[in-house]
């Protein structure tokens, strides 16, 4: 008997769940406490029925939409800015150097970008693109170039004088 009970009672749950209603609680609360399995529930009136396909039609679905402004970075955006980024240093050509000895702040590096014969006059300390001129000496140009986070140092050295040039 303990199983039609239980079978009783879990059609009644079912028949509340899909909108039965008050009336079908009420019937699985009767059955419960009588006990006696053969108790039918009551079948439910079509009224009731559609306005429970009303109410689940009035539901309103939103979706969660993501923007990203404010705080956070784009995880899309590309961390590299070719806008700011300036010419990298294999394409740049050390065309000469003006040296002040007695103030090396005066001192002065000419290059030109070898794709477009752009010129630069450079002095210790000035920027160019992700690269800082760090140091002027005889012969080269130190930069100290910054690559997300990290740095590194890179040199460029005049051409060598071919014998026979004055």
């Amino acid at each position: 008997m303990p199983s039609k009970r239980a079978a009783v009672l879990l059609l009644a749950m079912v028949g509340a769940a899909c909108g039965g209603g008050d009336e079908a609680d009420q019937a699985a609360t009767a059955i419960a406490q009588s006990g006696d399995a053969s108790l039918e529930l009551p079948v439910v009136e079509q009224d009731a029925q559609a306005d429970s396909v009303e109410r689940d039609n009035d539901v309103q679905l939103t979706r969660e939409t993501f923007s990203y402004s404010g705080g956070t970075r784009d995880p899309f955006a590309s961390l590299f800015n070719l806008a700011l980024a300036g010419p990298e240093i294999q394409d740049l050509e050390l065309v000469g150097i003006y040296l002040d000895p007695d103030h090396p702040g005066n001192s002065v590096a000419v290059l030109r970008e070898r794709t477009t014969g752009r010129p630069h006059k450079l002095r210790a300390g000035d920027q160019l693109g992700r690269a800082r001129v760090t140091q002027i000496r005889r012969t080269d140009i130190v930069f100290t170039i910054e690559d997300f986070g990290f740095e590194r140092q890179e040199t460029i050295a005049l051409p060598k004088r071919e014998e026979g040039t004055p």
